[in-house]
């Protein structure tokens, strides 16, 4: 993506990270184990896995060591049969937008460490079966931290959500045109086009996210208030 790289530099991952995925968990009791079979599995795969604990999320491309980022996650859950153990797998690109995510599950009376990695071990496989059915994403993943492939539609790379408190927050892709555009993830968005959003609807305002165009934000964050114009959106 050497074109798309110049054009935005913080999208893409630099040539020390091409080929590395880190893996991660999120600090669960079993997602230690899991995450070692999901090293391992990888590793196995002729994939450059390696562990880190890290936030895709934070800050753009253009410093991080790996290419794409793997979240571990794990939950046990309290039944009349025993207990179910359930080990997510969760794939993003470099930027921590979300590519996949695969969860295994086992029900046993008394759950073993070594069940716990086979579960890791499934959901890894998981993944390098998508990797096989998606083989341009993969390439373009592994190679640049941006798992696009040709035909896909212009996007910014952001996505709008209300959240409980009844703002329209954004989350955006780090080192993505909207990111490069100054918009964050947790901005509240107060007006769209220079309209409040909720006279267009929560639903309609959304769904702008994902049409490809420019649009203009009013944003708060935290004491300030912003005006954020996007420019050129990514295309494949």
């Amino acid at each position: 993506p050497a074109a798309a790289a110049q054009m935005q530099p913080g999208m893409f991952v630099g040539g020390r990270a091409s080929g590395r995925i880190a893996v991660g968990t999120d600090g669960s009791g079993d997602a230690g184990a899991a995450r070692g079979a999901v090293i391992d599995t990888l590793r196995a795969a002729k994939v450059g896995a390696f562990a880190l604990q890290s936030d895709p999320n934070a800050g753009d491309c253009s410093r991080k060591p790996y290419a794409a980022y793997v979240t571990v996650s794990s939950t046990r859950f309290t039944l009349l049969e025993g207990t179910d153990v359930d080990i997510g797998v969760s794939l993003q690109d470099c930027g921590g937008w979300n590519v996949g995510e695969w969860h295994d599950h086992a029900v046993s009376a008394s759950p073993s460490a070594d069940d716990v990695r086979a579960l890791g071990s499934q959901g890894a496989q998981r993944l390098l079966d998508w990797s096989r059915a998606n083989g341009e994403r993969w390439q373009h993943l592994t190679t640049g931290g941006l798992a696009y492939a040709a035909g896909d539609a212009p996007t910014y790379y952001y996505s709008l959500f209300k959240t409980v408190d009844g703002n329209m927050r954004a989350y955006v892709r780090g080192g993505g045109p909207a990111y490069a555009a100054g918009l964050r993830s947790n901005d509240i968005v107060d007006k769209l086009d220079g309209r409040y959003w909720w006279e267009y609807g929560t639903y309609q305002t959304q769904a702008r996210a994902y049409d490809g165009k420019p649009h203009s934000f009013d944003i708060e964050r935290g004491s300030k208030t912003l005006h954020v114009q996007l420019g050129e959106a990514f295309s494949s």
